[in-house]
């Protein structure tokens, strides 16, 4: 509607002008002009305002699956950085399923990312919300009509809810958590276990129990070195 009367005073002055013999023609065309003015204020004001509309938050959530594993259900949500001029985003990447070869990713260009670790669900899970402007009643719809308020996009958001056996890591950290696994693990185990054992020699002849602590102790290394390379 305002964009019409916009256009209406528009044509009004050109009119005004072209044809000079218009009783009060200098009344009119500052009645004309003021209008105009005035619409042409509401437009602009209402594009950062946004009258006349609320916002609305839609959620889309889906299950996602790590694409790289470390011994005793480690999982890794990998991301890699990319320098875009000053600033520097971010590109996570994981599988929509457990069995697919494929990889998904989510690029923070233009989007708000969130990391929430040590959740005490069971799956992992990507949440994109959507807060977009929506206009609550037709008079507001139809005043503003032609402004792109309605549906306007605010904020997207994705967040990742990660369970306590997950770990955010980059591609460049992830080869070094490797590295290190691989060089150091069985040492350290075979050391810790050995400690274990001296304070604990009823437990020497006992296989079992003997590797239950080694499985015990292997999950606890794995798990502080991936601490140690990651966002955690």
């Amino acid at each position: 509607m305002i964009i019409i009367i916009s256009l209406i005073c528009i044509i009004g002055i050109i009119l005004l002008a072209l044809l000079g013999n218009i009783p009060h023609r200098i009344t009119i065309g500052a009645i004309l002009i003021i209008t105009l003015l005035a619409s042409q204020t509401l437009l602009i004001a209402d594009t950062h305002y946004h009258w006349g509309t609320e916002l609305k938050v839609t959620s889309f959530k889906k299950t996602i699956y790590p694409l790289v594993n470390f011994p005793r259900s480690n999982h890794i949500l990998v991301y890699q950085n990319i320098n875009q001029g000053k600033e520097q985003k971010q590109i996570y990447v994981y599988k929509s399923s457990a069995q697919s070869h494929k990889s998904q990713t989510t690029y923070s260009n233009g989007i708000t990312v969130k990391l929430l670790i040590n959740q005490s669900q069971k799956n992992a899970s990507r949440i994109k919300s959507v807060s977009q402007y929506r206009y609550t009643n037709k008079a507001d719809q139809i005043l503003f009509a032609g402004i792109i308020n309605n549906h306007q996009i605010k904020k997207n958001t994705v967040s990742f809810v990660l369970p306590r056996n997950w770990f955010v890591i980059s591609k460049t950290n992830l080869v070094k958590a490797g590295k290190d696994i691989k060089k150091n693990t069985k040492k350290t185990v075979s050391k810790q276990l050995k400690d274990y054992l001296q304070e604990h020699p009823k437990e020497a002849t006992n296989k079992s129990s003997i590797q239950r602590e080694e499985n015990e102790l292997l999950k606890k290394y794995t798990k502080k070195t991936l601490v140690k390379y990651s966002k955690n």
